[in-house]
């Protein structure tokens, strides 16, 4: 069978930009203090926000990235630096993109639509690019310089996992010779509105996580990803996500790391780092390719989405 394995990875989120602040933070050094965001009839409700970069990286320079909005910022930024662990894009051929997203740039997007239904004809078109949900995939492509394959799928927590599939298909099948994997998300009043419909305590989050996938050996392999499952036919979502925890346990052991609320007996990195929606299965990964670096062995990621299904992957050391 053809082996899929990890070339690099990277990461955006409320603790910093890249990965030792996300390092720090799964291992309690750091510690994250959430905000308000203020909804127009006055409401607040608590987000966590990536922080501001201390200093202008050269990437943040690009023509198409002056107006962008920040889950473009974030798709670039954890992008370049899974890209970097390999030595650069230039010696990655065909370098595909697979986005992962749930709610898009909701930023742009609340003030473009608040603007039309003031006055449709002088809504601003400056703002009309960035609403759509392939802007992020678009932005990063034309910064890497990469016409190749181009996918954005919407989703829910798990679309990373099913990106990391498809992104798999295109490399076995010679679409592409590497493959960049994205979920990114950014916080806004909106955004803190859905998450509250799963649970009242539930707080947003924002930030990307991007993972570099090639063929021929390296350090990390994916070794498995399971089908699927919806929350349909009248089982509960607890009962699909616990199944998908039974399943990913019988291929890693006891070595999960779980994203969502209700994953009893996982090691949930929701209570830390917040509902991350298209970003959060991608912290999952990362964190459980971290532990595979870090000599924990192979490790298992259980994602239980907000509203369309489970579904569990498996990393292991390569060769």
């Amino acid at each position: 069978m053809s082996r899929v394995f990890v070339r690099g990875y990277g990461v955006v989120s409320p603790a910093g930009w890249g990965r030792d602040a996300f390092a720090k933070w799964l291992a309690g050094e750091a510690q994250v203090e959430s905000t308000e965001v203020e909804r127009p009839d006055g409401r607040r409700h608590a987000v966590m926000r990536v922080p501001a970069p201390t200093t202008r990286a050269p990437w943040q320079m690009h023509p198409r990235l002056r107006r962008a909005s920040p889950i473009s910022h974030f798709t670039v930024a954890s992008a370049l630096e899974a890209v970097a662990m390999a030595g650069g894009a230039t010696g990655l051929g065909r370098l595909g993109i697979v986005s992962c997203v749930m709610g898009g740039s909701v930023q742009y997007s609340r003030r473009f639509f608040g603007e039309v239904g003031v006055d449709p004809a002088t809504a601003s078109p400056m703002l009309f690019p960035e609403t759509v949900f392939n802007a992020p995939s678009s932005h990063l492509a034309a910064v890497l310089g990469t016409p190749a394959r181009n996918d954005t799928c919407v989703s829910d927590e798990t679309g990373f996992l099913s990106g990391m599939v498809l992104a798999s298909d295109w490399l076995v099948r010679g679409v592409v010779d590497h493959c960049l994997v994205v979920g990114a998300e950014e916080a806004d009043w909106t955004t803190s509105e859905a998450v509250r419909l799963f649970s009242r305590s539930a707080v947003a989050s924002e930030g990307a996580a991007a993972v570099l996938l090639g063929m021929g050996g390296g350090d990390v392999e994916l070794e498995w990803v399971g089908s699927p499952r919806p929350y349909l036919g009248g089982r509960s979502r607890a009962s699909v996500v616990e199944s998908v925890h039974s399943e990913v346990r019988a291929v890693a052991g006891e070595r999960v790391i779980g994203v969502g609320v209700g994953l009893a007996g996982v090691e949930a990195l929701t209570e830390r780092v917040g509902i991350g929606l298209g970003a959060a299965g991608g912290w999952g990964c990362v964190a459980a390719i971290e532990r595979v670096v870090q000599g924990g062995g192979r490790t298992g990621v259980c994602v239980g989405g907000s509203n369309l299904q489970a579904m569990a992957g498996v990393f292991g050391g390569g060769v």
